[in-house]
């Protein structure tokens, strides 16, 4: 029987990739002590913007590197507290010249991060042109009521802005497996639309920094590394933490992995619901692709928007669903109150509102120590070696599984039938539970690559590789039902009490 695995590899998650000690050749980044704005690190590569070099620049007041003006300007904006990219247009001194820069400062406890990219001349008036195109985009998405619409018209939309060959939306698993619902591509990049990725392609520290970071841009994965000088920072004795930098340098098997797709630039976009990450949009190309400070910002817009509106139709739907669920559940707990009976209110054939109210094909009542059914259950032995398992398990509150067979060895003799289970105790100290059932669905899962070799160690158990294949891998998992929703088992709590509050007035009155 094969079962899914949970991809989500614990030594990618541990990797501090948040703490590179490095950046990326298309910036410069600068930190200040907050007490005095003296420069207490820098990249390497300063003196390409302010003439002097990282060791030498070490404790200049980064006054003397701007104007009057501009200083008071910078010293009045990070004096309002912490927080992160704080946006500023300078012209950094740099002996007998003046380097336009866009600054992004992450304002800390203790230290400035200053990120420093130079001044794209026509950014502006391309900000200009693009914000009207996005304005009329947010137009279509407001009218867009289908989830999927949502999806590829946003890869479209973003496309045609970037100039990326390819745009796909990864949309996650509860696994964090992430499944390509959409995709614009084109040139010589692979078609993955329908394809999933093991979630050690975006391991859990790297989720993480999504919720810190809108987007993530490589623009050129052969880019030159650019260490900070000093490497320890002086303030907390450690590497930098860059967690909140886009100029951040990235993972050699990041690196490698892209070289593996056949891509030189990437940009990742995060999609938001509910404050959690959804999903992401994932934008490649073949040849190295900068996008300036501005356009960034764009799809930064571009990223709450679609979110958004995706959340707007989730919740929607939920809703929607919510509703339905409610009027059933007040039909079973009608029917009870008419019958007098929990068992005739419940398990009735005629109109079957249980199994309806949690999409189950069957379902199992034990109460005062006799089992009825209703619909397709296992056998009665099965069915009273269940009982006194969960009994046993001690189970008291609502539980749903949708792979029996993992946690009870019996069931994989009926997986056909109830392969997922939903667990409402009425008093599970005696015996008595709601049991429903779900069947078997067997399905077919195209990863991109066998996710079992998504990371490759070399013979000394520390080098290792990212899968060189991303040719579709097929896997059948057998043995899982469809996934107990959140909104049924909202329903399943409700039920719970309300059966609870009914038996116990039965035993009393």
């Amino acid at each position: 029987m094969t079962q899914q695995n949970n991809y989500d590899a614990e030594f990618c998650g541990n990797l501090a990739i948040h703490q590179t000690n490095s950046i990326q050749d298309f910036g410069y980044l600068l930190v200040l002590d907050s007490e005095n704005l003296n420069i207490i690190q820098a990249s390497e590569n300063v003196n390409e913007i302010i003439g002097c070099i990282a060791k030498e620049c070490i404790s200049n007041p980064f006054q003397q590197y701007l104007s009057d003006e501009d200083f008071e300007h910078f010293k009045a904006g990070v004096s309002k507290g912490l927080r992160n990219r704080l946006p500023f247009q300078f012209s950094l001194k740099n002996g007998s010249l003046a380097e336009p820069v866009n600054i992004l400062a992450h304002v800390k406890k203790e230290f400035i991060i200053l990120e420093i990219e130079m001044l794209d001349d026509e950014s502006e008036q391309s900000f200009t042109k693009v914000f009207q195109q996005v304005r009329s985009f947010i137009s279509t998405l407001e009218s867009t009521e289908s989830l999927q619409n949502v999806c590829e018209a946003s890869i479209k939309e973003i496309r045609r802005i970037s100039g990326f060959d390819g745009i796909r939306m990864y949309r996650f698993d509860k696994n964090w497996n992430g499944t390509v619902i959409a995709e614009e591509i084109t040139g010589d990049l692979e078609s993955y639309l329908g394809q999933t990725f093991p979630a050690s392609d975006v391991p859990k520290q790297a989720r993480a920094l999504y919720l810190k970071n809108p987007f993530r841009l490589i623009p050129n994965r052969n880019y030159q590394t650019i260490k900070l000088f000093p490497v320890i920072n002086p303030i907390t004795n450690g590497f930098l933490d860059l967690s909140d930098c886009n100029l951040r340098s990235v993972a050699n098997v990041h690196l490698e992995y892209m070289a593996n797709m056949n891509v030189t630039a990437s940009m990742s976009i995060r999609i938001m619901v509910d404050g959690a990450l959804w999903g992401l949009i994932s934008c490649h190309h073949i040849t190295s692709k900068y996008l300036s400070v501005e356009s960034r910002s764009v799809f930064d817009w571009l990223s709450m928007e679609i979110s958004y509106r995706i959340s707007s139709i989730i919740k929607h739907e939920q809703l929607i669903d919510h509703t339905k669920l409610l009027h059933q559940r007040s039909i079973i707990t009608d029917l009870v109150y008419y019958e007098n009976d929990i068992v005739k209110g419940i398990l009735t054939d005629e109109n079957q509102n249980l199994l309806s109210l949690f999409n189950a094909t069957g379902a199992a009542l034990s109460l005062d120590g006799k089992i009825k059914t209703l619909g397709t259950v296992p056998d009665m032995d099965d069915l009273e070696n269940l009982v006194l398992w969960l009994e046993g398990k001690g189970v008291n509150k609502v539980f749903a599984n949708e792979n029996l067979g993992e946690i009870y060895e019996e069931a994989k003799n009926y997986a056909a039938v109830a392969s997922g289970l939903l667990v409402i105790p009425i008093e599970a100290s005696k015996g008595e539970f709601l049991i429903c059932f779900r069947p078997e669905v067997i399905e077919n899962i195209k990863w991109g690559g066998d996710p079992n070799q998504a990371i490759k160690f070399e013979k000394d158990g520390i080098n290792y590789h990212p899968r060189n294949s991303f040719k579709q891998w097929l896997q059948t998992i057998y043995g899982q039902s469809s996934d107990w929703q959140d909104t049924e088992l909202e329903m399943a709590e409700s039920l719970r009490n309300f059966l609870f509050e009914f038996r116990a007035k039965q035993i009393y009155n």
